[in-house]
């Protein structure tokens, strides 16, 4: 495998371009009622606008994406932009952390110096090398010109991926469709896996025929999740089913892309993250010309589905207060259906992108688990 160093560096005009277009923004008159309960929030998402066109600084946000190791690697025919770090002295354990939508592998370099040198921030647990891909088709990853470009087939390439670096034997983090895909790494191929660590559960449990009974805390978690879909989830019809007319939209308006992704960090998020963090990843978006090809995610996972079953791979779950995708907390024997638990930590505080809104609290439960799994001690957090 082919792999090369690269840095970060956007044209000047790229950037110059898209201040004009947010300054040109034609907006729409506000909705009646509640704040939000039809969409973004006009005042909101001027003001975002106002900070994105006037001050936020890129430079200063790409020199600090440029503070780590960037590289390209040709993974079964089509590039993979990642991130590899390695743990503050010998004997690392490897670690693959995948991001998913509307999210980007800037969601996880919080994680990397607690990670990669735990003892030096007061964690307690072993060190690890740590490799953060983009997904194929967000940033500056490719995603192969053909449909069928699944969690499960993305698996395969991190697996190829891992292996090209040269480790034997690792862990992988995940959670939205990151944890589809450490999920799949897992359930395909679990020779190489040490174990897996999920914030969400990507990959439904299987409770048809044959299977046993839902408790009812299961059943009102199951209903719970109904409720939510039908009033929060045409994104996702829409991104299933028709994602290249919706992208022609938000590839070309700035603001558009705001309101259509600030909308969900800020409903799925505990406390939403601050806005030079939120404007970073819009414009990695809005460079790279990618917010399309990302959506295509929903149509390949639909329209391309595998059959759950059961991951014997040692699991952790870090399930965080305020996850709101879906809504509630899930039942932890209903997720024992198909995984292997043994480490479950309920935290208080943290939502959807638990890396960047609790960074001390995810890595301290990733270095936990991997400790007790070394030591051979089932779990509980």
């Amino acid at each position: 495998m082919h792999i090369e160093p690269m840095s970060i560096s956007i044209d000047e005009d790229l950037l110059a371009d898209l201040r004009s277009r947010i300054r040109a923004t034609r907006w729409p008159d506000a909705a009646p009622g509640e704040a939000w309960r039809q969409g973004t929030d006009l005042a909101y998402l001027k003001g975002l606008l106002d900070y994105w066109a006037g001050q936020f600084d890129w430079r200063a946000q790409e020199r600090r994406l440029n503070e780590f190791h960037h590289f390209r690697a040709d993974v079964d025919g089509s590039p993979v932009h990642f991130v590899h770090e390695r743990a503050r002295g010998p004997g690392g354990i490897p670690l693959i952390l995948t991001h998913g939508w509307p999210s980007s592998f800037a969601e996880f370099l919080p994680l990397v110096p607690l990670l990669t040198d735990p003892q030096g921030h007061g964690v307690d647990g072993p060190a690890f090398d740590v490799v953060i891909p983009s997904l194929p088709g967000y940033g500056f990853s490719e995603r192969p010109a053909r449909t069928g470009v699944t969690t499960r087939s993305t698996a395969r390439r991190w697996h190829a991926l891992m292996r090209g670096l040269g480790y034997e034997r690792y862990g992988a983090q995940g959670a939205d469709f990151g944890a589809g895909v450490t999920t799949y790494m897992a359930l395909d191929h679990p020779e190489p896996m040490i174990g897996i660590h999920l914030s969400t559960a990507e990959v439904p449990p299987y409770t048809g025929p044959g299977s046993r009974q839902l408790s009812p805390d299961e059943r009102r978690f199951v209903d719970r999740n109904q409720q939510w879909s039908d009033v929060e989830r045409g994104y996702s019809a829409i991104q299933s089913t028709k994602p290249q007319t919706v992208g022609y939209a938000l590839n070309d308006s700035p603001a558009g892309l705001a309101a259509y992704l600030g909308e969900k960090w800020h409903s799925w998020s505990d406390v939403t993250p601050p806005d030079d963090f939120l404007c970073a990843t819009l414009t990695l978006y809005w460079v790279t010309q990618t917010i399309t090809s990302s959506m295509r995610d929903y149509w390949d996972n639909r329209w391309y589905p595998v059959d759950p079953t059961y991951v014997g791979t040692p699991t952790a779950f870090g399930v965080f207060a305020h996850q709101t995708v879906p809504e509630g907390e899930p039942p932890r024997s209903y997720l024992e259906r198909a995984y292997n638990i043994q480490r479950w930590t309920v935290f208080p505080c943290g939502g959807h992108f638990a890396p960047v809104e609790e960074p001390a609290a995810i890595a301290g439960d990733l270095t936990a688990f991997f400790r007790d799994l070394s030591s051979g001690h089932r779990t509980v957090g």
